[in-house]
């Protein structure tokens, strides 16, 4: 016996629950999608739907970008695959590269191409192993700082000026 259509869709969104691949809030949107594309396939797999018809099926993914980085997953806004981190071989795939694939979306260069989770837990790592202290340029000035005895005054910096005496 074959399973319907909507418990297969249903199966499918709960797996990507499960994995922290979706949201639960966006369960209705993505349970949408994955019905259409088994009802696509199934209509093609039974020889209904010409292939003309599908060349022009472009997915349904975002087109708004702040859509597509979730706290768990980046969607890829070209094909609509799910990562962690839209890495530049993935984009390769789509002959691009980080940054002409946020000029393609207007997605600001600082914006990372990884999920929020990834991201901050880089941010807590670099900010616990400090790798800017172990860069030889801060070792060296620490270490003349530490033999001078003395700290070292910024450049333009002014004298101090004795204020008039008051009577």
């Amino acid at each position: 016996m074959t399973q319907p259509i909507v418990e297969m869709a249903k199966d499918l969104v709960m797996a990507l629950i499960k994995e922290n691949l979706i949201e639960p809030e966006d369960m209705q949107k993505e349970l949408q999608k994955t019905h259409a594309s088994l009802l696509s396939l199934k209509a093609r797999e039974e020889g209904n739907v010409s292939n003309d018809e599908n060349s022009d099926n472009t997915g349904s993914t975002p087109t708004d970008w702040k859509k597509s980085i979730k706290k768990h997953s980046v969607e890829c806004l070209i094909c609509g695959a799910v990562f962690k981190q839209l890495s530049a071989r993935h984009l390769s795939t789509h002959d691009l590269d980080p940054r002409t694939y946020r000029q393609q979306f207007g997605i600001p260069s600082t914006q990372p191409l990884s999920a929020k989770a990834t991201t901050a837990m880089r941010r807590q790592v670099v900010q616990q192993i400090r790798p800017w202290e172990k860069a030889p340029t801060y070792v060296k000035s620490t270490e003349q700082k530490s033999t001078n005895g003395k700290t070292a005054k910024p450049k333009g910096a002014r004298k101090k000026t004795s204020a008039p005496a008051s009577r």
